[in-house]
């Protein structure tokens, strides 16, 4: 019975994080991106860390641009 217990809980991988979750965990997507670009991380987060880390220089640009007018 444990066996299969274990078996069930080794199977199950988690949910990739989401773009909305990196984009309000700014540390964890540069860190998520700096690993995916040394190769020493792969897989479904890279692009929504990416992207995050994106949006945020994104938006610095912007406030900084704002603050010229």
């Amino acid at each position: 019975m444990s066996l299969l217990a274990c078996a069930a809980i080794a199977g199950c991988s988690a949910q990739p994080r989401s773009l909305s979750f990196f984009a309000a965990h700014l540390d964890a997507a540069k860190s998520v991106v700096a690993d995916c670009r040394s190769s020493a991380h792969r897989g479904p987060e890279c692009e929504p860390a990416e992207a995050a880390v994106a949006a945020a220089a994104r938006d610095a640009r912007m406030r900084e641009f704002h603050k010229a007018f």
